[in-house]
């Protein structure tokens, strides 16, 4: 006799049959995201400002003695190397030399020093320029051509430009391959986040949020490492390029496309049918799915998903808008405070490298909460996430001579806040999935990724206003996220909830959460009225 399933029934069943041999595939499915810390972030060391590496040329001349009364003003410095007012800046050979111990940078070699620092910065964020631009130009195709075809294609053309990111001639060089590259990478990025949470069952996506936070921290921890042991930079880039190399064969040859955009999208119920099978063979399930057929009534006619048709529902059912409009705000804010911090580590911390490892470790144990208690929490108990962040944002006010010898209290503090972001940064990508419908579930997570991105855009100019002044950058990160907390507990519960296919299904749900907390609140009111001053009415006094 047929089972009688709906297509995300199906793959919850998969569920029992996970073993660890399934677990080691998914690893090896998300070990693309070892690569996305190593290159996104390697212009940290690549183009790192040496300001502490130099010292003055042992000569008699004037320049040497002006070099010296500067030293012994501000100790080795920016403000030594660079001069304040109208002192003018050391000269290479002539009042100083590096001190480097053959390390290599591009902020020496393209000049990117003292008035020209801005241009590192923007080096950092042209990668999040192409990112967003291509984000919002591109957010049709997932739900139009479909999610693993898309995936395919950015994988290729990622692994091709961060290749080419390895040969910059010049810096105008690197910066238009990089954001071609942040372009590309990013949709990829985001298409995979896709079809993993669609093909993932209920129990276990928490699971997966954790494996992807940890591989992303894993790439972290060796960014800080490869930075340590390679000299040239370029070396970096190769090896994020072969991490993401290891990902070709399981996402070419092992992941089906999405049944969920078969069925909704497409309307094709065989295909997604097929897809299943495969599916189930990747779990290595023994479920024999000629017996399965589909409850979902499919259209004959299915519309194509469009920008247009999506505009539409946000009118027709303003509670999708609404959640929307309060994602794209907590995305913003997620990515604004963390990379942040992540392109500011240099001049908050005492060591580029310790901060960088534990900052890797701080995110590390979130991801190991992600694995273990995300599928346990309300997704709304995010908000207290966001509410710790600002605590602790306030905290880091305090001077950085308070603490120990390898970090102050401040710099703790800023860990804290900042990997309580990262956490709240992780689990977007699959609350945001949960709360937006299949036929849209595309377009939606690439506008609020989008908004993350515009918000890393602005990331590495936070290590700008942190020298202009620490104290109201740290206030306005805290103000942030309290608001991003607050607004999250607007958002409805989705843990344990099926994903919705058509945005209707938000509006049926809506009315009847509604509802029950009507009926709830009409029970307790009859309850009281029968028993009035906590007697039964029949009682006698």
């Amino acid at each position: 006799m047929a089972a009688l399933l709906t297509t995300q029934d199906y793959i919850d069943t998969l569920a029992p049959d996970v073993s660890w041999r399934v677990i080691l595939k998914f690893i090896w499915i998300i070990t693309m995201r070892i690569s996305a810390p190593i290159l996104i972030l390697f212009t940290n060391f690549g183009g790192f400002l040496p300001y502490k590496q130099w010292r003055c040329l042992d000569s008699d001349n004037n320049n040497n003695t002006q070099c010296k009364l500067r030293v012994e003003r501000n100790g080795i410095s920016r403000d030594s190397f660079c001069g304040v007012e109208r002192e003018g800046r050391l000269l290479e050979g002539v009042d100083m030399e590096w001190q480097l111990d053959g390390r290599k940078t591009y902020a020496i070699d393209w000049d990117l020093l003292c008035e020209r620092e801005y241009l590192g910065t923007f080096i950092s964020s042209s990668f999040f320029i192409g990112a967003l631009v291509t984000l919002l130009f591109t957010s049709f195709l997932f739900d139009k051509y479909g999610r693993l075809r898309i995936v395919k294609i950015c994988q290729v053309l990622s692994i091709i430009l961060s290749l080419l990111m390895a040969f910059p001639p010049n810096i105008w060089y690197l910066i238009m391959v990089r954001c071609l590259f942040g372009g590309v990478f990013f949709v990829h990025n985001t298409g995979h986040h896709i079809l993993t949470v669609e093909l993932t069952p209920k129990s276990l996506k928490g699971m997966t949020m954790g494996l992807a936070m940890s591989t992303w921290t894993i790439g972290q921890f060796l960014l800080a490492l490869l930075a340590y042991l390679f000299k040239d930079w370029k070396l970096i880039i190769f090896t994020g390029t072969f991490f993401m190399c290891t990902n070709l064969y399981p996402v070419f040859f092992l992941l089906p496309e999405s049944p969920l955009y078969l069925l909704s999208n497409r309307g094709d119920k065989n295909a997604s049918k097929e897809a299943l099978a495969k599916l189930a063979r990747f779990f290595g399930s023994k479920h024999n799915f000629e017996t399965i057929t589909l409850t979902e009534n499919v259209e004959e006619d299915v519309k194509e998903s469009s920008i247009r048709e999506a505009i539409g529902d946000f009118k027709t059912y303003p509670i999708l808008f609404k959640h929307v409009a309060i994602l794209t705000f907590v995305w913003l804010k997620c990515g604004w405070v963390y990379y942040g911090f992540t392109f500011s580590w240099g001049q908050l911390g005492r060591d580029l490298y310790i901060s960088y490892v534990l900052n890797g470790c701080g995110e590390f144990i979130a991801g190991i909460t992600l694995f273990v208690y995300f599928e346990r929490l309300p997704r709304r108990s995010l908000a207290y996430f966001d509410f710790l962040a600002a605590i602790t944002l306030l905290i880091a006010i305090t001077p950085d001579t308070i603490g120990f010898s390898a970090i102050s209290l401040s710099q703790l503090a800023s860990l804290v806040g900042a990997v309580a972001s990262a956490l709240v940064f992780a689990a977007q990508f699959l609350w945001t999935q949960e709360l937006s419908p299949t036929i849209h579930r595309g377009k939606i997570l690439c506008l609020c990724t989008s908004s993350g991105r515009m918000g890393a855009l602005l990331g590495p100019q936070a290590s700008l206003l942190f020298a202009w002044n620490k104290a109201a950058t740290l206030i306005i990160f805290a103000a942030v996220a309290l608001i991003s907390g607050l607004l999250t507990l607007l958002l409805p519960e989705t843990r344990g909830d099926t994903m919705p296919s058509q945005p209707s299904e938000l509006f049926s749900r809506s009315g009847q959460v509604k509802a029950m907390k009507e009926q709830k609140l009409k029970a307790r009111n009859e309850t009281e009225f029968e028993k009035p001053h906590g007697r039964p009415v029949n009682s006698v006094v």
